[in-house]
């Protein structure tokens, strides 16, 4: 008697091999593990009420402290405050005059929330609250950011707050000709309960298209505002083949060109838009900045690999960080600059 095998049945056998392999395989990798779970269950663990803080950082340790290394929401804060302090501002003890702060793109609302408020507002702000006295140097507060996301959680944490002297908006902070009549009022009421107006811009600046000088210029002429920020420059000892890679890495994270001039240019160009010589400051702090950070996400990428996860699309910013670091080839620096009709 013949036996004939049709087709059909030849595919529901080839089926029921692969099922039996592919057990037999997990089954086995099953028994070379120590537990069915691993560490996998961490992740029921991770609190999502965390900080949403997102600049470079100041990561500069001192003494004792510097056996206990930064955290990321630290850091951020960190550079905030070396910014006011590089600006004046925390060495007022005693603000004797009130003051308007344009703070463009001020991300998720922890650095507004610091800056207008005299202690933490949630439960993750303790994780990095200044353990110094907290001063609110800022009488009235306007937030400009172009990412609607961000805009919208910011505007939730600081709901919380319940202060009418915080005004956020979503726009482009770069383009003041088409910002709406609401924010140019909100900018002109609280101009006029204020003697001084600052503009900050904490790591956003070299974002701005076609450049960061429409909001600076409008800042000193229509504003009548000193100007602080942690922005990028170039080197001036960048090579043509340097310059040639950096502009091609600036396109891909969306930072235009013609904004990575030396510290010189900067200087000279906020002299052109009338800022005096003597009222200007830029400090390089890169030392600080790019290979501390990126010494940092390689250690939070091996922390998330544990649990299975991992840094994800910042594994490129995490290389970018470490080659500005060995390279020098772009300077992070704290800007400062005195608009002359500012008290001083």
């Amino acid at each position: 008697m013949q036996w004939q095998i049709r087709p059909k049945s030849l595919a529901v056998v080839a089926a029921f091999c692969f099922l039996a392999v592919t057990e037999a395989l997990r089954f086995r990798r099953r028994k070379t593990k120590k537990t069915v779970y691993g560490l996998q269950h961490g992740r029921l663990h991770l609190d999502a009420h965390v900080p949403m803080w997102m600049n470079m950082g100041y990561w500069k340790v001192d003494g004792k402290d510097a056996l206990n290394p930064k955290s990321l929401a630290e850091a951020c804060r960190d550079l905030l405050e070396l910014v006011l302090s590089e600006a004046g501002l925390s060495e007022d003890s005693k603000q004797d005059h009130s003051r308007c702060l344009i703070d463009v793109g001020f991300g998720c609302g922890e650095q507004t929330i610091y800056l207008m408020n005299e202690k933490p507002v949630s439960r993750c702000d303790e994780l990095w609250w200044s353990a110094r006295d907290h001063q609110v140097y800022f009488d009235q507060y306007i937030g400009i950011t172009q990412d609607g996301a961000q805009c919208g959680y910011a505007q939730e944490r600081v709901n919380e707050l319940k202060k009418d002297s915080i005004s956020l908006f979503c726009a482009d902070a770069s383009k003041p000709r088409i910002w709406s009549e609401q924010l140019l009022a909100t900018i002109k009421a609280a101009k006029s309960k204020s003697k001084e107006t600052w503009l900050l811009a904490l790591d956003t600046a070299y974002h701005f298209s076609p450049s960061r000088w429409g909001i600076v210029e409008h800042a000193y002429h229509r504003l009548d505002a000193s100007f602080m920020a942690f922005d990028l420059c170039l080197s001036p000892n960048a090579r043509p083949l340097q310059k040639l890679i950096l502009r091609i890495l600036t396109t891909l994270m969306g930072a235009p060109w013609v904004n990575f001039i030396t510290p010189e240019a900067y200087r000279q160009r906020l002299m052109n838009i009338g800022y005096p010589a003597d009222a200007i400051k830029i400090v390089d702090i890169s030392e600080h900045v790019f290979a501390p950070l990126a010494t940092y996400m390689e250690e939070q990428d091996r922390r998330l690999k544990i649990l299975g996860l991992g840094l994800g699309s910042f594994h490129a910013a995490k290389w970018l960080f470490r080659w500005w670091g060995r390279t020098g080839v772009v300077k992070g620096v704290v800007v400062v600059a005195r608009h002359k009709e500012c008290s001083q």
